[in-house]
């Protein structure tokens, strides 16, 4: 799942116990997930490493 498995926040797995507290809420909006052209280049090229050069999802290359 990655450090964040919200795939609209930064929510990370540690803040998972938060959910639906008032800090949650406000971290929740406060950091929410930009899809920039620089976020949508990196995942394209992570997809690549994965699926063409056949890299491992946990390797340190994808980390």
């Amino acid at each position: 799942l990655g450090t964040y498995p919200c795939p609209h926040c930064l929510v990370k797995k540690d803040q998972i116990d938060q959910l639906g507290t008032k800090l949650d809420r406000r971290r929740r909006k406060n950091k929410a997930r930009v899809d920039s052209e620089q976020r949508q280049s990196s995942i394209q090229r992570i997809r690549k490493w994965i699926f063409d050069a056949g890299r491992s999802i946990v390797s340190n290359v994808i980390e």
